[in-house]
């Protein structure tokens, strides 16, 4: 089989932007993603459209987009990337366990990012999870995640899910945001060039209004209650640095909390393929250093989308027909002056995002009082069930960096790498350490990304 000119990671709207922006130029693309249809989590397609809300119609427009160059574009639901080698060598594996390389002649990288979730007391209880993660729930069978469910965090993701969880009848106790009031108040001031993101994030408000789910300003949760399950929720309000009044919690009967602090980049991915790094706190963390064209240090290969700094999925489209165009200038199907000219619209529309896009990062900025909610028994490590007390020992005997932390106390040595309690235990072994995030760096990935079989490695049986 002939190798895609451009093999693009991620079907979600950076994804989708790529491979359009790329097949109207005349190339092969094909887009590798792990879901079972094209969208990501943000145009997440439903598989029971008669109990799950209407698909976003901007997602369904870029599948159709998709769909009317199949012939450029080979969709490839269900696989699993699992490492990238030299010279472009993209391994994959497919759902019956048939593992191929695929070597094309450039990459795009649009994985997205992840939540981040900072430990507390009760964490880990069934019945605690993400905001995404009850919105997958929703969004493709209407399943709703509880009865009684308590949203927490920072940022407008929470606002999006709770009102889709009214669309689907569930009781939404409360929206607690971490940031004050205020501060969400001056938001018009920045986003005066974008009125349409504004009004989505009224009609949030005045949908949450509507079905009385107060949003409560300044206050984070300090604590999960329940044995085998959850069944409540201490809450208590916070000062500028989220430092929380702890003679002023109250108590909320739940079976669900959603907790979502922002999202941090997938770049796993990108550290295989080798791309140089930088710390990005004010976009999610570590992502891949890029030009002005979206290329990453690696020839060839280009990062678009939250998965290298997370900005939202209006950003992602156009960080995706950007990278799209300067593949196929990197592949000589269009000139300098087509790319350029096109380079220029997008970036434009780009600036036109930017102030609001700053204002809401600055607004949800992690502070520190979250890491005062981490005892010596909370658990900083779910896969291994590290608590804290192991991890700071091990920090205090020298170990401040992931890969001496992860064999010194096991964190980080599960199946997620460290994805999941890296973002949030740097910063904690940093304030241990004194010492600051880029000292600590970035988290280490190596294949297989992902837990696979050895069927899927070993060779196909020759035919007798």
């Amino acid at each position: 089989m002939t190798p895609p000119a451009i093999v693009i990671i991620g079907g979600g709207p950076a994804g989708m932007s790529a491979a359009v922006a790329a097949a109207t130029q005349g190339l092969s693309c094909t887009i590798i993603d792990e879901g079972f249809a094209l969208g990501g989590q943000i145009y997440r397609k439903p598989t029971n459209p008669e109990r799950a809300p209407a698909p976003h119609p901007r997602g369904e427009q870029l599948r159709a987009e998709v769909a009317k160059l199949a012939q450029q574009i080979q969709v490839r639901n269900g696989d699993n990337v699992w490492g990238i080698f030299d010279e472009l060598r993209v391994a994959v594996t497919s759902p019956d366990q048939h593992t191929e390389l695929l070597q094309p002649q450039a990459l795009i990288l649009a994985p997205g990012a992840h939540e981040l979730v900072p430990p507390f007391p009760g964490w880990t209880l069934p019945g605690v999870m993400t905001p995404g993660a009850a919105q997958i729930l929703i969004k493709t069978m209407g399943v709703a995640p509880g009865k009684r469910v308590l949203l927490a965090g920072t940022g407008p993701f929470l606002l999006a899910v709770a009102c889709q969880l009214v669309d689907a009848g569930v009781h939404v106790v409360a929206v607690l945001e971490a940031s004050s009031r205020p501060a969400w108040l001056s938001l018009p001031l920045h986003g005066f060039r974008t009125p349409e993101i504004l009004a989505e994030g009224l009609a949030y408000l005045s949908k949450l209004d509507r079905a009385h789910v107060p949003v409560r300003y300044g206050r984070i949760v300090v604590a999960a209650q329940g044995e085998t399950e959850l069944n409540a929720v201490e809450h208590a309000p916070v000062d500028a640095e989220w430092f929380p009044d702890n003679n002023r919690i109250e108590t909320e009967q739940v079976d669900t909390l959603l907790v979502g602090y922002g999202f941090v980049p997938r770049l796993q991915l990108a550290q295989m393929a080798g791309c140089n790094l930088e710390l990005r706190p004010d976009v999610g963390g570590w992502i891949p250093i890029r030009d002005r064209n979206l290329a990453t240090s690696v020839a060839g290969i280009f990062a678009a989308g939250d998965g290298a700094g997370v900005a939202g999925s209006l950003v992602a489209a156009l960080e995706g027909q950007l990278a799209g165009m300067a593949a196929a200038r990197f592949l000589g199907a269009i000139d300098e002056a087509t790319f350029a000219a096109a380079r220029d619209s997008i970036e434009q529309e780009l600036a036109r995002l930017k102030p609001l896009r700053r204002a809401l990062d600055k607004i949800s900025a992690l502070q520190p009082g979250l890491m005062s909610l981490v005892r010596d028994d909370t658990i900083v490590c779910r896969c291994e069930e590290v608590t804290w007390r192991e991890a700071r020992e091990a920090v205090c005997a020298g170990s401040t960096t992931y890969r001496s932390l992860k064999m010194t106390s096991r964190a980080g040595m599960g199946a997620c790498q460290g994805r999941f309690c890296w973002p949030f235990l740097s910063r904690l072994v940093a304030a241990e350490a004194k010492c600051s995030l880029a000292d600590i760096g970035p988290p280490s990935a190596r294949p297989p990304l992902g837990p696979i079989t050895l069927g899927a490695l070993a060779p196909e049986p020759r035919d007798k």
